[in-house]
């Protein structure tokens, strides 16, 4: 969503109408789960995508209509079997539904728009509510924590909203008898810190950058550490590594790649006195317990080590540096949307 709203901000800005299409309910193997968007703009250019093949295309077909006025949205339906879907061009099959709204550039849907990109970019974590109610039309609201001014919602739809606000980045779905709520929030990403600027590192902050992470880059050594190298992290820092990280939080991820032991262990004092979200942290077995021994003597527990990733990476296998950055970003997502390993 935080690509689509730059866009759509801009369409409306500039008096032109958009589509906004939204999965509001998926099961089965369908291709993207609900809350999932796409943007279809008034000059055929196309943001996000809710899965691709027929599905998508008919999407967009449907989207050109839309545009030229009549109905402002419409709710279709695919279902669709293995061999349907193989039919369609499509590897999922599955239920989904998928709702086209069409977004006028009147002041009103401006302004929402715009209050939510800046919630959004001010790192206020606001809510798009698409609701949904048994009869009518559905409506977009937004909901900024902080604000005092409730969502214009039915009450057990504003209790739920307001229950959930800070506990999950997911969108989630809540239902009454009144219709239902369709929520997104919208969490600024989560920052991904590279203490070390080697070869393992370069490949790590490109597939994280790939992922949307906002990625930092720490090296003592400027001329590995530089924005020639790393264009697309949006911080280069060039500081010695016994005290290269501030203020942290559950936000915060942290992979330590260093040059050396000495480096990792003091990297790896600060994420754990931090509170970083995750660490994790380069080598073999024996050099992780040389690291955990000193931390011991230190006073760290074991419940502090056990915070730590190490080694770090699923096992997939491989030992050049674009697969082992494969393997910690594949932990790393697989911590983040609390798999089981």
């Amino acid at each position: 969503m935080r690509s689509i709203l730059t866009h759509l901000c801009a369409c409306l800005e500039e008096g032109k109408p958009a589509i906004l299409a939204t999965i509001v309910d998926s099961s089965g193997s369908a291709p993207r789960s609900h809350g999932t968007r796409m943007l279809y703009c008034h000059d055929g250019r196309l943001i996000g995508t809710i899965g691709g093949g027929e599905l998508e295309g008919k999407c967009i077909a449907r989207a050109r209509e839309l545009l030229t006025g009549g109905e402002g949205h419409d709710l279709l339906h695919f279902a669709l079997n293995a061999g349907e879907a193989a039919a369609a061009g499509m590897i999922c099959g599955g239920n989904v539904r998928v709702l086209l709204q069409r977004l006028e550039p009147d002041a009103g849907t401006t302004a929402l728009f715009r209050n939510l990109l800046h919630a959004f970019e001010a790192g206020a974590s606001p809510v798009l509510l698409t609701l949904m109610p048994k009869v009518g039309t559905p409506r977009l609201l937004v909901h900024i924590p902080g604000e005092a001014a409730a969502p214009d919602l039915a009450p057990e739809f504003r209790d739920e909203v307001l229950r959930r606000v800070g506990r999950s980045d997911l969108p989630y779905t809540t239902t009454s008898a009144a219709g239902t709520v369709y929520a997104e929030p919208l969490v600024r990403p989560l920052r991904l810190h590279l203490a070390g600027a080697g070869h393992v590192a370069l490949a790590t902050a490109h597939l994280a950058g790939f992922l949307g992470y906002e990625v930092v880059v720490i090296d003592d050594r400027p001329e590995f550490a530089s924005r020639e190298r790393f264009p697309q992290a949006c911080e280069v820092r060039v500081c010695p590594f016994d005290n290269c990280l501030g203020r942290l939080n559950g936000s915060d991820y942290v992979v330590i790649v260093t040059r050396g032991h000495l480096h990792d262990q003091e990297v790896l004092v600060q994420a754990l006195r931090n509170g970083a979200g995750y660490i994790g942290m380069i080598g073999s077995r024996r050099k992780r317990e040389a690291i955990y021994a000193a931390l011991r003597q230190q006073g760290f527990s074991e419940t502090d080590l056990d915070r730590v990733h190490s080694p770090i990476g699923l096992p997939i296998g491989g030992e050049s540096p674009e697969e082992i950055a494969l393997s910690i970003m594949a932990e790393i997502q697989q911590y983040r949307y609390r798999q089981s390993p």
